[in-house]
């Protein structure tokens, strides 16, 4: 199996398998749960990293909901240059060795797209210019705000295709998300993540309240209604679904209405037993 997530770009970047390891579902390419690893995956997406560190949002952060949870996190991260520093040769190993473990079948080596964190556009057009002389780096995920128009997409899109000619994939709020896609794939996005779940608010166990995107299967419904809308529209590039999915057949609903490929997140610390069953499937469809 052979899929390519950028194929308007020069570098372009194939996956072995559609299914993707979200924005932090290892960290920074090393936190892996028991029984998986990045060989089981297509690609994986790296926590979001920014210019310099960030502590994060205040405790509390996590908040549990019916079908679901909020986790507000504030994409704490140590900052580029440690990442850099750290990860480099992490993330060079993944995307050049041979893989052998459980789950591959092919030897290939498995793609490093690194997050950039919110910021302003300037930001994200430096960090775009260190990563891109970075040998392990296969592409860069940007994750647009909820308030984000299209003025602030496009210029925030372009000063990072100005700066890199890495692939980009462009992450956007569900509920913008036909707003936004045009303007996006016209700015450079390479590939569109269909997407961030809308915000809510919920009172944490001990105290407090927690606002953030929601997570876990009740994202799934949004990621569907945008992905469906988009593919009715026809979209210039390629699109990824993002929230909610869960098992084989919730990654096929979304095969079937237009993705080319799909991210998990919170599956692989939920469930790792479940995310493992769906990395098989997605190398071998007859299992699903």
């Amino acid at each position: 199996m052979s899929i390519e997530l950028a194929p308007h770009n020069k570098r372009g970047l194939s996956l072995t398998s559609p299914l993707i390891a979200g924005s932090g579902a290892a960290g920074f390419g090393a936190d892996w749960p028991t029984g998986l690893g990045p060989e089981m995956f297509g690609a994986i997406v790296t926590a979001p990293v920014s210019l310099h560190a960030r502590r994060g949002s205040p405790q509390p952060r996590l908040a549990e909901l019916p079908g679901g949870y909020l986790l507000a996190t504030g994409d704490h991260n140590p900052g580029y240059r440690r990442v850099i520093r750290e990860h480099s040769q992490l993330w060079r190993s993944i995307a050049g060795r041979p893989t052998s473990r459980v789950g591959t079948g092919d030897g290939q080596p498995v793609p490093v797209v690194v997050a950039l964190a919110s910021s302003a556009p300037e930001d994200w057009a430096r960090l775009a210019a260190f990563f891109e002389i970075e040998p392990g780096v296969a592409g860069l995920e940007l994750s647009l705000p909820h308030e984000t128009g299209i003025p602030a997409a496009s210029a925030w899109i372009g000063a990072v295709r100005r700066a890199t000619d890495l692939p980009v994939f462009v992450k956007l709020p569900t509920v913008q998300a036909r707003l936004l896609a045009e303007p996006s794939a016209a700015a450079g996005a390479d590939a569109l993540v269909i997407g961030t779940p809308p915000l809510g608010a919920c009172p944490a166990a001990g105290g407090g309240w927690v606002e953030a995107p929601v997570s876990g299967p009740i994202a799934r419904p949004f990621t569907m209604q945008a992905l469906r809308a988009l593919a009715v529209r026809g979209c210039p590039v390629p699109l990824v679904a993002a929230g909610g999915i869960q098992c084989a057949d919730d990654a096929q609903r979304c095969l079937d209405e237009g993705a080319v490929a799909i991210q998990v997140r919170s599956l692989l610390w939920v469930d790792p037993a479940a995310a493992a069953r769906l990395a098989e499937a997605m190398r071998n469809p007859r299992v699903a």
